[in-house]
């Protein structure tokens, strides 16, 4: 059945909610499932209509993936595009420390992994993310407030979420499970190789920027920071 075909199939209220979905989608890149009731909600409908969103994303080159097991539904560039084919908009930039803090997190992400059993919530301390980012030597050179902006920016992409200020003791960090779509084990390895130590030689880390994952952290913000 055609994409136009199905799209006749649904109702006026069905309309609208895919309308939604595929907005949010591409704003935000992923739908965690238990990250709240409206987000189970968008989880349900995306996942009953998928051969109707995937048709709509395929026009625009994306597909879109879901993960039940994880709970987690996401865009990614179409795979027989290939890296020359891949159209570049829509994609984020993040800085350097955000990016180093997507890894750190992304790390602390899977070892705690390996230790649940029948839980899956992953909950950390902002001490538990600055240990982590001192094992590479980078705790220094990564203070509060580009702490807060990093995870601010994490947040809009249903990668964490954040319970509390920054600053405060008792504030805790929910890890979702998109967190271990964001990266893969090769391209961490190489990108804490080279931005580790770039980020120690340069004191300009805030408004240098680094694209880290080969996955689009959609966006349809400008970025509003100048290039460098």
């Amino acid at each position: 059945m055609s994409f136009e075909e199905s799209w006749g199939l649904l109702g006026p209220s069905d309309r609208n909610r895919f309308q939604y979905a595929a907005r949010r989608l591409l704003r935000e890149t992923f739908v965690v499932r238990e990250k709240s009731e409206d987000s189970r909600r968008e989880y349900r409908f995306i996942s009953a209509n998928m051969d109707l969103f995937t048709q709509y994303f395929s026009y625009i080159g994306y597909d879109i993936i879901r993960d039940p097991d994880n709970g987690v539904i996401m865009l990614k560039n179409c795979a027989d595009l290939g890296e020359n084919g891949k159209i570049q908009a829509n994609r984020k930039l993040l800085r350097k420390y955000e990016s180093l803090v997507l890894c750190s997190l992304w790390t602390l992400y899977a070892d705690r992994m390996r230790s649940l059993t029948l839980e899956k919530t992953i909950i950390i301390s902002v001490a538990d993310l600055q240990f982590e980012l001192e094992k590479y030597g980078l705790r220094d050179y990564i203070d509060r407030n580009m702490l807060r902006e990093a995870l601010k920016t994490l947040g809009r992409f249903n990668l964490v979420a954040v319970d509390g200020n920054v600053g405060d003791e008792d504030c805790r960090i929910r890890l979702y499970p998109s967190l271990q779509f964001a990266l893969n084990t090769e391209e961490f390895r190489r990108f804490i190789e080279a931005a580790g130590k770039r980020m120690r030689e340069d004191t300009s880390i805030g408004s240098e920027k680094e694209l880290v994952t080969e996955e689009e952290l959609g966006t349809d913000e400008e970025d509003e920071s100048d290039e460098s």
